[in-house]
């Protein structure tokens, strides 16, 4: 026991004793270690003085330190817009091919000046500085332009009076082609191609590199001519402006469906410069040009297409007399098909002046154009049909175009006109506008005044509002007292000879307005006049004569509204054909049956007290529509009874 009892003692004095050594090593290091760190805070006293701070700089930058250069790159602009944030490089000096632009990019031009991003265009030379991010992408700091190196911008021409695109290369027999990603030829084009011809049918898409929708080409070319009349013709959807020895002869730069534009122009031998503009909008896209000698086609100018569109080159061109065509199940030419072709024939006609009725015939569908307004629309598959419409002509030249299709079975197509010199019905002169100003749109022979357009207009390619009619007829009336009668949706005039009988020259909807005048036998010009200013349109006229002004009704009659005079015999209607005469209308071949009366409660006739002619009006005096004589208190029902017309009956309106 007293052995282990010492061991024990042994091992912890052993162990006290190593504790103490370690407890004085950490004493010591700990010691040396702040010996060593205590130098360095030193050097700043608590309470400097303040001579020493004027001798210290500022202790935030490191005297020894030096910043890292920023790297560099050159390269030329492939790709950036104003506002973008990122330039794509095609670098030529370094590697680096994207440059972000922050906003606050220090931007100057070569020349020392500063600048703006929007003065970096695609095809410059740039030098720019900056760090490079974790993708290899500079941050910019500074970006300096060449300022030789930019490329000259051809400003947006303006819509009515474009300037000549400036050193844009020239090309004989071909056409130089610069190729634009927007709609307005702005900027440096994103490719340039030599075309042979310009006729282009995209669709619903675009020239490859381009968006399909609002983009726009310049072609140029140089071209030999030689002397003669020349007639230069375009056919886009949309806009286009043609140019030659750069003055512009055509100008469509609208959106448009496709249409075709034509001008005529004399040349000079030798080589001439034509330039040509084109854009696309949205959907469809189609532009196509050419010319030819006016002087070899003396009739029409006919192109036939292997297609029902009128699309892409003509397969025949000709010049034909006339549109007088019967193909059976042939068709114009070996290499048209028998089915499914079309044609196009355009000239320039010249009429006397005066009315025309337009007729054309065929199988399948047509359309009519005069000076681009289109008179006949009937595009569509059909067995041979005969459509109508009315022009009129001033005596110059006009454009007239025809266009036709043929989808299967027999092909035929025939166009004629003819010069309106009489007219049986009245004589309608149709102006587009609703104060029957300028020369009228068309005239025709209307058979009767009745019409209910409703939202619709009078003819095709006749606007459907603000247009206005004026109608004349001379009919044979025997002597009497008429009621005459216009309803109208708007304004509506009646004139009987020099006096007018009805003045509602308002808008409004459809009502009745009335006259009355006493007329001498004989001959008698009616005339109406109307205007439509919106919405419905519609518009009847007729009249009637009232018989027997001098009878004298039966002293029993009161003023009850249910109460009728007995007439005279002497003044009722018989079968005499004699008296048959009070149903006279602007139809002259109607004979009114003499068993049919009514009686007339519309007008009160004048009293038999007081049957002075001088009450109701005539031709010879100024007539108020509205006035009827009434002289008494209680003026009696009419003393007769009267047959009246049976009105203007609806005739089929032609074309």
């Amino acid at each position: 026991m007293g052995e282990q009892s010492m061991l024990k003692g042994v091992f912890v004095a052993v162990l006290a004793a190593a504790l103490l050594v370690t407890g004085l090593g950490i004493l010591v290091y700990v010691n040396i270690a702040r010996d060593r760190l205590l130098p360095t805070p030193t050097s700043r006293p608590t309470a400097p003085p303040p001579p020493t701070l004027t001798r210290v700089p500022s202790p935030v930058p490191m005297p020894t330190a030096t910043p890292e250069p920023l790297a560099a790159v050159v390269g030329r602009v492939r790709e950036y817009s104003p506002g973008a944030l990122i330039i794509v490089l095609t670098p030529l000096e370094g590697s680096v091919e994207q440059v972000i632009v922050p906003e606050n990019t220090v931007v100057l031009r070569s020349t020392g000046e500063r600048a703006s991003l929007r003065e970096i265009v695609p095809g410059a030379q740039i030098r720019a500085e900056g760090a490079l991010d974790a993708l290899g992408r500079m941050v910019a700091e500074r970006v300096t332009i060449d300022v030789m190196t930019i490329p000259t911008t051809p400003t947006a021409a303006p819509v009515r009076s474009p300037t000549p695109p400036q050193a844009t290369p020239i090309v004989r027999r071909a056409w130089y082609g610069e190729y634009f990603g927007n709609q307005a030829l702005e900027g440096p084009p994103a490719f340039t191609r030599e075309d042979q011809t310009i006729d282009f049918t995209w669709g619903q898409g675009g020239p490859s590199g381009l968006p399909n929708d609002h983009f726009s080409v310049r072609w140029r070319g140089r071209w030999p001519f030689a002397q003669g009349v020349y007639r230069f013709n375009t056919y886009s959807d949309d806009g286009v402006r043609l140019w030659v020895d750069d003055k512009l002869v055509i100008d469509r730069w609208v959106d448009q469906a496709a249409t075709l534009a034509s001008v005529e122009l004399p040349m000079t031998a030798g080589d001439h410069d034509v330039r040509v503009e084109y854009y696309e909008a949205a959907d469809q896209a189609q532009i196509r040009v050419w010319w030819e000698e006016a002087e070899h086609f003396t009739g029409w100018h006919g192109e036939y297409f292997g297609n029902p569109d009128l699309t892409g080159m003509p397969g025949l061109e000709r010049s034909d007399p006339e549109i007088v065509f019967d193909w059976g199940r042939g068709s114009p030419a070996p290499n048209i098909p028998v089915d499914g072709f079309s044609a196009r024939w355009t000239r320039a006609l010249e009429l006397p002046r005066g009315a025309y009725r337009l007729q054309v015939r065929a199988d399948d569908g047509v359309r009519v154009w005069i000076d681009d307004r289109l008179f006949i629309d009937e595009w569509h598959d059909s067995k041979p049909k005969t459509y109508l419409s009315h022009v009129w002509f001033t005596g110059e030249a006009h454009e007239v175009r025809v266009e036709y299709y043929e989808a299967a079975g027999d092909a035929n197509i025939r166009l004629w006109w003819e010069k309106v010199e009489t007219f049986k019905g009245w004589r309608g002169e149709y102006y587009d506008n609703p104060e029957l100003g300028g020369p009228p749109v068309f005239l025709r022979d209307d058979e009767s005044i009745d019409f209910n357009w409703e939202h619709g207009s009078p003819q095709v390619g006749f606007p459907v509002d603000n247009f206005s009619v004026r109608w004349r007829k001379t009919v044979n009336l025997p002597e009497g007292l008429y009621r005459f009668w216009a309803e109208a949706d708007d304004g509506v005039r009646l004139y009987v000879g020099s006096q007018r009988l009805i003045d509602h020259w308002v808008d409004s909807p459809a009502e009745r307005k009335e006259g009355i005048i006493r007329l001498p036998a004989g001959d008698h010009t009616i005339a109406i006049e109307y205007y439509e200013r919106g919405d419905l349109a519609s518009i009847r006229v007729g009249w009637e004569r009232i018989e027997g002004v001098t009878a004298t009704p039966s002293p029993t009659v009161t003023s009850s509204p249910t109460a009728t005079s007995t007439p005279e015999p002497t003044a009722t209607l018989s079968g005499v054909p004699a008296t048959a005469t009070a149903t006279q209308t602007l139809q002259p071949s109607h004979t009114p049956s003499p068993t049919h009366t009514s009686t007339s409660t519309e007008m009160p006739q004048p009293p038999t007290d007081t049957p002075a002619p001088s009450d109701i009006p005539t031709v010879t005096h100024t007539v108020e529509p509205s006035d009827t004589p009434a002289p008494t208190d209680t003026p009696a029902p009419p003393s007769e009874t009267a047959t009246p017309a049976p009105g203007i009956t609806a005739a089929p309106e032609p074309g």
